[in-house]
């Protein structure tokens, strides 16, 4: 199943541009397209670690080993980061898989590695 963003890639670019080039804040560059300042974060941190192409559409979830995950909750809970700055540092798309994913350890829950399936239309 493909996944269709609000936003096209021009206008996430546009944004993340005029926040590396202004002094406005987040908050006011998304208050300007209808967003939360959140997102004008989130895009931000995701071109400067990933570049422009992570600004675009992503047609399918991105996949992680166990041994990712268990990599990016350790390096959470030996105290080298907030949610944020690992998500950031792993090249996460948001705090908020951390989040769940330190949750989820510490309630002693198995992680699966998740291979999302390709569906093909005819």
């Amino acid at each position: 199943m493909s996944r269709k963003s609000k936003f096209s890639y021009d206008a996430k670019l546009n944004a993340v541009q005029q926040y590396l080039n202004s002094r406005l804040s987040y908050a006011d560059i998304g208050k300007s397209i209808g967003v939360n300042g959140k997102t004008i974060e989130n895009w931000v941190n995701a071109f400067k670690s990933k570049g422009p192409n992570a600004l675009k559409a992503h047609k399918y979830n991105q996949s992680y080993t166990e041994k990712f995950k268990l990599k990016c909750i350790k390096t959470y809970l030996n105290g080298q980061g907030s949610y944020k700055q690992v998500a950031y540092k792993y090249g996460l798309r948001s705090a908020t898989q951390l989040k769940n994913w330190v949750s989820k350890y510490n309630s002693h829950q198995r992680f699966k590695n998740y291979y999302p399936t390709q569906r093909f239309t005819r």
